[in-house]
């Protein structure tokens, strides 16, 4: 008799990771938020304090790019709750630290568990032993878009961190079930994967998170630039940009049961080319802020979907994983400086070209992985013929 697959809520450790992935979001999205109630509270000059947030994403980088090369024994299932516990206790330290350099200290610890929390979440849902994993992940990225929706606006109406930081750390702890969990081994079955030469697809699709990542944070950061650069009051502008984290956010609940029978490199294109229609509606003035929720809505399943046919496409998912995750992070904080540095005052069109020219080079990269994902792979080793009658001398 055929075992039914769970549905994610019924699952209670999938539920709980789901939890956890929101929780992350939560106080990654609270700490950029709150620098200017911050800088008040330790009495910081106006434009400083960015420190805060530099170095908790240096620490995520950090424990990536450990925890995706470490060894294997290293990266066992004690791993996962050290990660929770580090967030978990340097969030708590964060709403408590007397000082500023030791609130940066804080920072840096809770940056690398919520890295290495980030790419074993990631890991243990991509893998694909699991039923139907770019759903799992494109719900799983939902939660943290969502996190990070609902800590701003925490922070605003708590008017504070502190206790923000306090419940999200104690309320982690009682995910620390769901965090074991994504360090327990699965076994991948023996397949294409493991006989793939993963070196070029790999690169290909490592270019294509630094790509993506730089449209999504670059509309994240530049859009209320590029609407009060266009007539649009710079309240108005800053309340816009919520429409693109909503399509966003409700684009991977959406859009991976909509497309489920497409396979993933032709629903990453099409995503693609719809994000690039809608980057260029975002031209006409009047319509720039529905066009720019169009456009969250359209690229809400690439990354997700992206790093599930990586999966599925190459061998040791936990490097795969990694290697994708810090191309992102990298794509997010250069490539929107350098869209920045590029838009001049007076030209209200440079930002969301910028950005459609991103999406088309995605388009690009993504065929490109398609058709090495197409190449032929080397047949399995026949195992050498053993005779019975040998013995070893």
């Amino acid at each position: 008799m055929t075992r039914r697959t769970p549905r994610p809520g019924r699952d209670p450790l999938i539920a709980a990771a789901l939890a956890l992935s929101l929780l992350l979001g939560v106080v990654t999205g609270a700490l950029g938020a709150a620098l200017p109630l911050l800088r008040s509270a330790y009495g910081l000059d106006d434009g400083s304090g960015t420190e805060l947030v530099v170095l908790y994403n240096l620490g995520a980088l950090l424990a990536i790019v450990l925890c995706g090369i470490g060894p294997r024994r290293l990266l066992g299932r004690a791993l996962p709750p050290a990660l929770l516990l580090a967030f978990a206790g340097s969030s708590a330290g964060m709403a408590l630290a007397p000082t500023w350099g030791l609130l940066c200290g804080f920072a840096l610890v809770a940056g690398a568990g919520y890295g290495g929390l980030i790419l074993h979440l990631n890991s243990y849902f991509a893998h694909p032993s699991r039923p139907r994993p770019a759903l799992l992940l494109n719900v799983l990225h939902a939660c943290f878009g969502a996190g990070a929706t609902v800590g701003p606006l925490l922070v605003g109406q708590w008017g504070g961190t502190s206790g923000l930081l306090l419940v999200a750390g104690a309320l982690s702890l009682l995910l620390f079930r769901a965090a074991a969990a994504t360090g327990e081994p699965v076994d991948r079955p023996e397949g294409a994967a493991a006989r793939r030469p993963s070196g070029p697809l790999l690169a290909v699709l490592a270019l294509l998170a630094l790509l993506y990542a730089g449209v999504e944070a670059g509309i994240g950061a530049l859009e209320s630039t590029h609407l009060t650069s266009s007539g649009y009051a710079p309240a108005d502008a800053a309340r816009a940009t919520a429409l693109f984290w909503a399509g966003l956010t409700v684009g991977r609940l959406v859009l991976p049961v909509a497309a489920r029978r497409l396979h993933h490199p032709r629903l990453i294109g099409l995503c693609l080319l719809a994000a690039t229609g809608a980057l260029a509606a975002t031209l006409l003035g009047s319509l720039a802020p529905v066009a720019y929720g169009l456009a969250g809505l359209a690229l809400a399943a690439v990354f997700p979907t992206a790093l599930a046919w990586a999966n599925a496409l190459l061998p040791d998912p936990r490097r795969v994983n990694s290697a994708l995750l810090v191309a992102n992070l990298v794509g997010s904080t250069v490539l929107p400086y350098l869209i920045g540095l590029a838009a001049a005052p007076g030209s209200r069109a440079t930002i969301p070209l910028a950005l459609a020219g991103l999406t088309l080079l995605c388009g690009l990269t993504i065929a490109v992985a398609a058709r090495l994902a197409r190449r032929p792979v080397p047949p399995a080793p026949r195992p050498a013929p053993h005779n019975e009658l040998e013995t070893s001398p």
